[in-house]
């Protein structure tokens, strides 16, 4: 097993401890890990000289124990991720298991005062991002409005008793999609990362806002959500089929046709029926501009029966019209 003990006190000091510890002859900004302990790598960016943006994305070759040290400040661990953890609580830290159970993805929100064990069995797959809110970035806002410090004080402490109710919102899956698996053939810089990871954090203090209100997101039935997840990988794995409806969708997810729908459109923001047909032209669209295919080999391969309607629906979504001519 490999041991690696750090804090977050401090962005500069926890790169260098892991560029020692897995990539002491690297110059870029992505730290590799070495075959016997990994495939893939860690990045660490400044947002601000307050605000920490780590992000994570290995599969690991063996076992692993991350020790997080408490540190005296209140700064804020915002973690996002797509893989699932167990948790268990203790009075001065948490203890954390890699669990191959599944989940849509979900947030978790720590005091940095309050240590964790982590451990990551080998074979376990991680991708996370991680943004960090030292408390001089938070403690003057929160000087001129005690009542947003209580919203926080209470969504820290309900994240770890209804972890498993921290899902993530269409728009942060999104963001955390482009940001742990970005088309590296397009990302050109640092920029990239840290202008997602601005926008993660907003929806972070928006959720903060409204949690206890109009979207509480500890009033979500997970078990639901992950359905509805499981029903978005059954449409994009059968695009080439017909649309087999919401009523056959909603059976699939063991709900209401009428709960079935609303979750899905609040999750995807978009119905089941949009989220086939956008799905459908993305892929008409990599068939056409990237592989080259003509028209009627896509029309034939995504059951596409009328070419107008085709043409206008790509139009639509790509400000672009193919070639009717291929």
């Amino acid at each position: 097993m490999c041991k690696y003990l750090f804090d977050f006190s401090d962005i500069d000091k926890l790169s260098d401890y892991f560029r020692s510890q897995l990539s002491p002859n690297s110059s870029t900004d992505r730290i590799y890990f070495p075959p016997e302990i990994g495939e893939g790598y860690l990045l660490y960016y400044k947002i601000s000289p307050e605000v920490f943006l780590i992000i994570n994305n290995y599969k690991a070759n063996t076992d692993i124990e991350y020790i997080r040290r408490p540190i005296d400040e209140k700064d804020i661990i915002l973690h996002f991720r797509k893989y699932a953890l167990d948790h268990q609580l203790e009075e001065d830290q948490i203890i954390s298991q890699y669990s191959d159970s599944y989940t849509p993805g979900n947030m978790r929100c720590m005091d940095a005062r309050q240590g964790e064990q982590v451990f990551i069995t080998k074979g376990a797959e991680v991708k996370s991002t991680m943004i960090v809110l030292k408390s001089s970035y938070t403690k003057p806002f929160f000087l001129k409005n005690n009542d947003m410090a209580e919203k926080l004080d209470n969504y820290i402490r309900y994240s770890h008793q209804h972890i498993n109710k921290f899902y993530l919102s269409y728009k942060q899956s999104s963001l955390f999609d482009q940001i742990v698996q970005p088309d590296v053939d397009k990302v050109e810089n640092y920029l990239y990362f840290i202008a997602r990871g601005v926008r993660l954090l907003e929806t972070f203090w928006k959720d903060v806002l409204r949690w206890e209100t109009e979207s509480n997101p500890f009033s979500i039935n997970c078990g639901q959500v992950g359905n509805i997840y499981k029903v978005s990988d059954y449409l994009k794995n059968n695009l080439k089929e017909p649309f087999v409806g919401v009523d056959q969708l909603a059976a699939m997810a063991h709900m209401s046709r009428t709960n079935f729908f609303n979750m899905f459109k609040e999750i995807h923001n978009q119905t089941p029926l949009e989220f086939f047909n956008n799905k459908r032209l993305e892929i008409s669209y990599n068939m056409i501009i990237g592989e080259g295919l003509s028209i009627r080999e896509v029309m034939d391969t995504l059951n596409y029966s009328n070419s107008s309607k085709f043409k206008k629906a790509f139009f639509n979504k790509f400000d672009i019209y193919p070639d009717m001519n291929t």
